[in-house]
């Protein structure tokens, strides 16, 4: 398994394409400027991220002038990202929050140079880029991720995170293919750890929930179950997945509305009493898909509906994409939730979720001292509390 999935780090992007500039109203996305800082962003990645992946002792053979200005560039691009992003939805505004805070992350490790750090910091960020870009079915740039992939030195990247870098790039195929390719070759680890390291899932996340694809996850499902390392329990969740890619099909391929995601939700919840089965996993995926169509056009749906979709979204990473820390993903769904209806249905049980599971830097969310960008749980109780 590589090491960014080991770790417990996961797909979750900023759908650049999506981000509102910082004007008040929102205005029309300005795509030129989501092109700038997305290039100054992948020309400071792609310098810095096979550097990363040097032995220790050669920390002292970096560029230390060239490495700064790299830095510098990713610093000031988070910063304009963040900016960029004031006018968009409160899930985006925390995204990209987490990905500034998550570029000086990097910056920390490479001026103090700490070859190991850098490595895992770049693989988050990029994570920061899967994310969005893997949340809606949006027209992709191949061309321009293309060229920024041919920027980056790849030989020694294990198939996830050249997928995670596909992904970033928006090459959803491309990624789709590498991923198939992990899942297949008998040398590439065996059927339970490529399930138990979450491979099989994050295909699936592609598959359906930016690609709606369901006869390609299908094709893909039969031929992992072929494999002759296959265990009888892992056998039987495929074909049940098998058979939900079929009969879901249509609603995977259907308008993106709130009540069918509420249905696939609840008939989720009586799949499995195990709690941390992946029984639920086409349910949770195929209304995932349907939920962030839903959330894109915020300005369109009832504060009280867009909070119900923020807290199922929540509810999905929570049992089916967690535990996945490197981006704080449940944690800034639910908090999207409190603030689009702070006095709704839902705001209650999307704080005491965020209390019990919520995390932040590896501080539980319920002993969170003092004010923070990201998850301001004192921020969130006053709304809560005021009429």
């Amino acid at each position: 398994m590589s090491r960014w999935i080991s770790l417990g780090a996961f797909a979750l992007l900023f759908q650049f394409s999506l981000l509102a500039p910082a004007a008040e109203p929102p205005a029309v996305v300005d795509s030129a400027t989501t092109r700038e800082i997305m290039h100054r962003v992948f020309d400071a990645i792609a310098y810095l991220l096979p550097l990363s992946v040097r032995a220790g002792s050669s920390g002292s053979h970096w560029d230390r002038e060239l490495i700064e200005q790299k830095l510098s560039a990713l610093e000031q691009a988070a910063d304009a990202l963040q900016t960029h992003a004031a006018g968009g939805d409160q899930a985006f505004r925390g995204l990209a929050r987490s990905f500034r805070a998550s570029s000086h992350d990097v910056a920390t490790s490479f001026r103090e140079v700490w070859p190991s750090y850098a490595y895992f910091s770049l693989m988050e960020l990029t994570q920061h880029c899967v994310a969005c870009h893997g949340r809606l079915p949006a027209e992709a740039q191949p061309g321009f991720g293309q060229r920024l992939m041919a920027r980056v030195d790849t030989a020694g990247f294990d198939e996830s995170e050249l997928a995670q870098l596909y992904v970033a790039t928006r090459q959803f195929d491309a990624a789709l293919g590498v991923l198939e390719r992990k899942l297949l070759k008998p040398d590439g680890g065996s059927a339970t750890e490529l399930d138990s390291g979450g491979v099989l899932l994050d295909y699936l996340e592609i598959a359906l929930v930016v690609q709606r694809d369901p006869l390609r996850a299908q094709s893909l499902l039969a031929r992992f179950d072929a494999r002759p390392d296959v265990p009888r329990y892992l056998s039987d969740r495929l074909r049940a997945w098998r058979k939900s890619l079929r009969e879901l099909a249509p609603v995977l391929a259907g308008e993106a509305e709130l009540a069918p995601a509420r249905r696939l939700v609840i008939a989720a919840d009586h799949l499995t009493r195990a709690p941390h089965s992946r029984a639920r996993a086409i349910h949770d995926l195929v209304a995932m898909s349907l939920l962030q169509r839903y959330v894109a056009n915020p300005a369109l749906r009832p504060p009280a509906d867009l909070a119900e979709a923020w807290y199922l979204l929540g509810v999905i990473s929570l049992r089916t994409l967690e535990p996945k820390y490197s981006v704080p993903e449940m944690e800034i769904l639910l908090a999207a939730s409190i603030r689009a209806a702070p006095h709704g249905p839902r705001a209650n049980e999307a704080y005491d979720l965020l209390e019990e599971f919520g995390y932040w830097h590896d501080q539980p969310l319920s002993q969170q001292k003092g004010e923070s960008a990201l998850i301001n749980m004192a921020e969130l109780r006053q709304l809560m509390a005021n009429p």
